[in-house]
């Protein structure tokens, strides 16, 4: 990111803002825990404020509508008190990153204060003066500067920098004759309400370089201090031109008008500064969270994993030694065989083994030789009796290794944040995660991922283990092309092949995107199993995605998607005609 959401963008946005005034609340969400929207109904139709306090992201503006999180008593309370109400009021001290919202509600006036500065930024709701609530609580134990908890009177952050409209031209002479910093750090740390974008665009405009030290250009000092009176005349008249700034095809940054210090990257004109915002932070903002939610959930099913590893181990130890304890019943045999030649009371007896090998045998003193060989007897058999459950259960941790193997891959291959979503709602359904996953909202975008080849043919990818199951045997027909990545984790894929047999060229690129969906993504080369989707079987009690089939052929492929790209979601496909089946006749599992 190229630029910061600083006091000149706030001001843009607050022009935006000031064209709702008027509005009535209609709705009050939370989009993420450090985010709070508002959507407001007024005469050109209902807009949506946003407001997020992410250090990263932190900003307001308007933006898309975008689904609920759980609330936080905060975002319920916001809901109590401005919902119906009326905005009646934006406000924003020059340069400073603070915005008001006022409402008038049914008990009077209310003030929501957006503070927007990184890591100290929050969200307040300020009645009669006193705070109410926030999205931040702030304890004298955080903040030697100001408390922000209910019942305390809300003051506003301390200014500890001269606003640029108050900044004489000798002040800002003696700041640049003072200082060894680059010009452009120098103006952050001295003039209020400057990003280390704007202030480098300031020294540019001025003629000056934002890098070299502020002292060898205190010589520039009038062009600069023009530059600095030009921006407060932009700020007072509110003359934006809001920019999305490109490296390429990428938005990295926003700016409130043109900025002349870009360099080689591309500015495009934006319709507002909400949305220049929106399309460069809700880029950047949703990756973030993409990556936050896959290391949550990669790390649920690594600390799974490692629990069925033990319990593996576990297992195959006790096993062993049930294999060890065969040893029991030809000790017992041999008591019998020399039972006559032990003496009584002997602690242990050596006898000739069966292939002439001695054999030394602890006894039971107080026991007879019969009785100890009843005893070994007895020993082996609870051993014997239990192997088969021991073997149940290795079978068990086997099946759930390579079912979170399945899931994990999954998570690596997610794209957004529905594919993420709909995959903790599995591991919450199948008792890897407790808490909300499994109550709240469906994804927006349920369904498999859907490709169109070059030959018109469409490919159906699951994206989670249960639609992966739904995709296989409920959406698809059975004379359809069912494929998957030979003995890796990986999506279920479906080729709707039609009435006639798809050619090879289509079922390579089938093969293909079945690759690129699997654990062999990033490949130089992948082995993909082909076959007619009534040859795939899900065996009783599995977990999901875990199927066999068999008359499979095998294609080797690279993994990758078709030139077309990925064309989104689509609606139920129509089943296909029947067609041809295919030959082979080996038995497979394919864990997803």
């Amino acid at each position: 990111l190229v630029t910061s959401f600083d006091s000149v963008v706030l001001a843009a946005v607050a022009r935006d803002v000031t064209a709702l005034v008027g509005s009535r609340v209609v709705r009050v969400t939370q989009p993420a825990p450090e985010e709070v929207a508002l959507a407001v109904r007024g005469p050109s139709g209902t807009a949506t404020i946003l407001s997020s306090i992410d250090p990263r992201w932190a900003r307001i503006h308007l933006a898309s509508p975008s689904a609920s999180g759980e609330p936080s008593a905060f975002a319920q309370q916001l809901r109590s008190r401005l919902e119906s109400a009326t905005l009646a009021g934006v406000r924003q001290p020059p340069f400073e990153r603070i915005l008001t919202l006022t409402f008038e509600t049914d008990r009077g006036r209310a003030d929501l204060v957006a503070e927007i500065m990184g890591r100290h930024s929050n969200l307040i709701l300020v009645e009669d003066g006193i705070i109410t609530g926030s999205l931040k609580s702030v304890p004298r134990a955080k903040s030697s500067v100001r408390e922000v908890l209910p019942g305390r009177p809300y003051v506003v952050p301390p200014a500890d920098r001269p606003a640029p409209a108050i900044l004489g031209a000798q002040a800002l002479a003696a700041l640049l004759s003072s200082s060894d910093e680059p010009l452009a750090a120098s103006l952050v740390a001295s003039v209020l309400g400057l990003s280390p974008p704007l202030a480098a665009e300031v020294a540019v405009r001025a003629g000056l370089d934002p890098a070299a030290p502020a002292r060898a250009q205190a010589g520039g000092a009038a062009r600069l201090w023009d530059a600095l009176q030009d921006l407060v005349a932009t700020v007072t008249r509110a003359a934006f031109a809001p920019v999305v700034i490109y490296d390429g095809n990428d938005p990295v940054g926003f700016a409130p008008f043109l900025f002349v210090s870009l360099g080689r990257l591309r500015p495009v004109p934006a319709s507002s500064m909400s949305e220049a915002v929106e399309i460069v932070l809700s880029r950047f903002g949703a990756a973030a969270r993409i990556e936050e939610e896959r290391a949550v959930l990669l790390a649920v099913v690594r600390g799974a994993l490692e629990r069925v590893e033990r319990t593996a181990a576990e297992v195959q130890r006790a096993m062993e030694e049930a294999d060890r304890t065969g040893t029991l019943r030809q000790q017992g045999e041999l008591l019998l065989a020399y039972a006559s030649a032990i003496p009584p009371g002997a602690p242990r007896a050596t006898l000739p083994g069966f292939d002439g090998a001695p054999v030394t045998i602890d006894l039971d003193p107080a026991l007879s030789a019969v009785e100890n060989a009843q005893r070994l007897f007895k020993r082996y058999g609870r051993v014997r009796s239990a192997r088969p459950a021991l073997e149940a259960r290795l079978r068990a941790a086997a099946d759930e290794r390579a079912y979170l193997d399945s899931v994990r891959a999954l998570i690596e291959q997610a794209t957004s944040g529905d594919d993420l979503f709909d995959l903790r709602r599995e591991l919450a359904g199948e008792g890897y995660m407790r808490g909300r996953a499994a109550r709240t909202r469906p994804s927006a975008t349920a369904g498999p991922r859907r490709f169109v080849l070059a030959d018109g043919a469409t490919v159906l990818v699951g994206r989670t283990n249960h639609e992966n199951d739904v995709l296989t045997f409920k959406r698809a027909s059975p004379d359809d092309i069912w494929l998957h990545a030979r003995g890796l984790p990986g999506a279920h894929v479906i080729l709707k092949s039609g009435a006639k047999l798809p050619s090879e060229d289509t079922l390579q690129q089938a093969a293909a995107i079945a690759a690129y969906f699997s654990r062999a993504r990033g490949a130089a080369g992948a082995a993909v199993d082909v076959t007619r989707r009534r040859y795939v079987r899900k065996p009783r009690g599995a977990k999901p995605g875990q199927v066999t089939y068999t008359h499979e052929r095998t294609l080797t492929v690279k993994p990758e998607l078709p030139g077309t790209g990925e064309r989104g979601n689509a609606g139920t496909p129509t089943p296909a005609p029947p067609a041809r089946g295919g030959a082979g006749e080996r038995d497979k599992g394919s864990d997803s």
